[in-house]
């Protein structure tokens, strides 16, 4: 034990001794005292010692140790490095302590370290530059750190940019880049995406930053897109893509692999391959929000392909009335009775956080449309309409609703937002309206059999279906049929009612499969007055045969007014509880 307390001594006394000569090797060199070399950059001079430069930077003992004139004079001039650089150099030469380092100096400190032959201080920069990357600049760094042959920071730059792919190709810095490096990008096995859409997506807004001259290279890009593991309705929705279809090859491309992909038996080629982060992430339903007077702080996961129910982290403020949807592979809670701020799960984190924006919204709609959030009527704000980019947190005004609208429905389908039913205040409603992005305008479309508020509404191929809702304003009585909209025809036609009519509903679809979660139900009593009564199971319906089941009891029982989304998650988040 003492001769370690003696060793521990002598190190720290001859630390004490190297930091003091650097000083006042640094002192001497401030004074000008005994320097035999001038360093000047870009007109200013620095006095210097050549042993202390000789033994710091392999460039500086070549200039005093070969027959060159600066041998001779001890003037070396430096044309490629900035006057505050080398300053920075120089304390770090004299003191071996850390620079000043900023994002704004540390790529011009790579340059002189690497210029200089300087590895440490190179090794140290390029350290802390892999500490700022972010999705705008990763693109950037990566190249900067090939030019200068920063191999650590490379790849820290690549790794990123793979793990973070969607929010990278949403950056300045991706639409800029050429042909090859796109292709290098997006043909990676590795990049993190939770659904090939999210490739097809990137290549598509890379073409049209520059359309013109990106034009023709189309066919080239879609070729590196893995169709087999995209959805029939996605591809279908993509043929329509103007794009596409004005280009007979890219059409017959996208039609051929969505004829592998209805019919898979056809597929002779075995080396189609799915990125790997896909294997490991599983479609979900979560449920947040109850009517409950203490709304659930509880985030329900239902499993579809397993039938079963998982816990994710709670919700940090509850809500009732609000509204929900999946923007980016993040899920965004809004609105609600009471003026509460924005909330967004990010599966890939497992963790909620929440936005500086408060919205006070009772029965408002929330609505995903490329790669936007469309915050639509609601009591306090009848007939507006807000725009989230989740991209750049900002928000800008669309145009208002024809019709003053809470507990409507609210659905994208073939590139606009089909807004249903609902009341106005004092009336239910059957009227609907359908808004066009790209205009900011909104259209009427034909009204349904019968009025409804608070119904649950999915689209599913090219058909909006509705399903329950209360058929007034005062009493709560529900309205126990389900209609559907055909865009193609414009027409709304009557399906099978649930079992057991409901309203408040969560709903999804997945496939030809619809998902109804809970809501309020009603009993009758033995005088034939209507109770309410709320519901806890889900009902599930097959469009296919046109008939509804019961697959499952929701873990929280009975709950009404909640919002279902559909959400990709990691399936190592899916452990389910005995």
């Amino acid at each position: 034990m003492a001769t370690f307390a003696l060793k521990e001594a002598e190190d720290r006394t001859f630390d004490g001794y190297k930091d003091e000569l650097l000083h006042k090797l640094n002192e001497l060199r401030e004074t000008n005292t005994l320097c035999d070399a001038t360093i000047r950059v870009q007109g200013q001079d620095f006095p210097a010692h050549r042993c202390v430069l000789s033994a710091a930077s392999s460039y500086f003992r070549g200039m005093f140790t070969s027959p060159l004139r600066e041998r001779k004079s001890g003037l070396v001039e430096l044309r490629e490095i900035k006057s505050s650089t080398f300053g920075d150099v120089l304390w770090f030469i004299y003191t071996g302590e850390e620079v000043s380092t900023t994002f704004a100096n540390a790529q011009d400190l790579v340059m002189a370290a690497d210029y200089l032959i300087m590895p440490s201080l190179k090794a140290k920069a390029a350290f802390f530059l892999e500490s700022t990357l972010n999705a705008t600049n990763c693109m950037a760094l990566e190249s900067f750190a090939s030019r200068y042959n920063c191999e650590t920071l490379k790849q820290a730059a690549v790794t990123y940019k793979v793990k973070h792919f969607v929010r990278v190709t949403q950056s300045e810095d991706f639409r800029k880049l050429n042909l090859e490096k796109v292709k290098e990008l997006i043909c990676m096995d590795e990049i993190n995406v939770a659904e090939e859409e999210e490739v097809y997506e990137a290549v598509m807004a890379w073409l049209k930053h520059d359309l013109p001259s990106r034009e023709c290279l189309l066919l080239e890009l879609l070729q590196c897109v893995r169709w087999f593991s995209m959805s029939k309705y996605t591809m279908r929705k993509i043929l329509h893509e103007e794009l596409i279809r004005k280009n007979l090859t890219c059409t017959r491309l996208v039609v051929d692999a969505l004829d592998l992909v209805v019919f898979p038996a056809c597929s002779q080629d075995t080396s189609q391959r799915s990125r790997l982060s896909l294997s490991g992430y599983e479609n979900v339903v979560i449920l947040t929000g109850s009517e409950d007077d203490f709304p659930e702080e509880t985030c329900d996961c239902f499993v579809p392909a397993s039938n079963t129910w998982v816990s994710l982290p709670n919700i940090p403020i509850p809500r009732v009335h609000h509204g929900a949807a999946v923007c980016g592979g993040v899920l965004y809670v809004m609105g609600g009775s009471e003026s509460t701020p924005v909330c967004c799960f990010n599966p890939k984190e497992n963790e909620w956080s929440t936005l500086d924006t408060t919205l006070r919204r009772k029965g408002c709609t929330v609505t995903s449309l490329n790669e936007e959030l469309y915050v639509i009527g609601g009591e306090y704000s009848w007939r507006d309409v807000e725009i989230f980019n989740p991209v750049f947190n900002k928000w800008r005004q669309g145009e208002s609703m024809e019709t003053s609208r809470a507990g409507h429905c609210a659905v994208a389908l073939q590139e606009h937002i089909y807004v249903i039913a609902g009341h106005n205040g004092v009336n239910c409603l059957n009227s609907a309206e359908c808004y066009n992005p790209s205009t900011d305008q909104w259209t009427e479309i034909a009204s349904m059999s019968n009025v409804r508020r608070s119904a649950a509404a999915v689209a599913v191929g090219t058909k909006v279906f509705v399903f329950g809702g209360y058929a007034d304003n005062v009493l709560g009585v529900i309205e126990p049929s389900c209609e559907v909209f055909d865009s193609s025809t414009s027409q709304w036609s009557l399906i099978p009612s649930l079992r057991l009519p409901r309203a408040g509903s969560g709903i999804v679809s997945i496939g030809d499969t619809v998902y109804v979660f809970g809501g309020e139900g009603v009993v009758v009593d033995d005088e034939e007055v209507y109770l309410k009564e709320d519901l806890g199971d889900v009902q599930c319906f097959d469009i296919g045969t046109n008939r509804w089941h019961r697959i499952s009891f929701i873990p929280c029982g009975e709950c009404s007014y909640v919002q279902a989304s559909l959400l990709k998650v990691p399936k190592s988040l899916l452990i389910t509880s005995d």
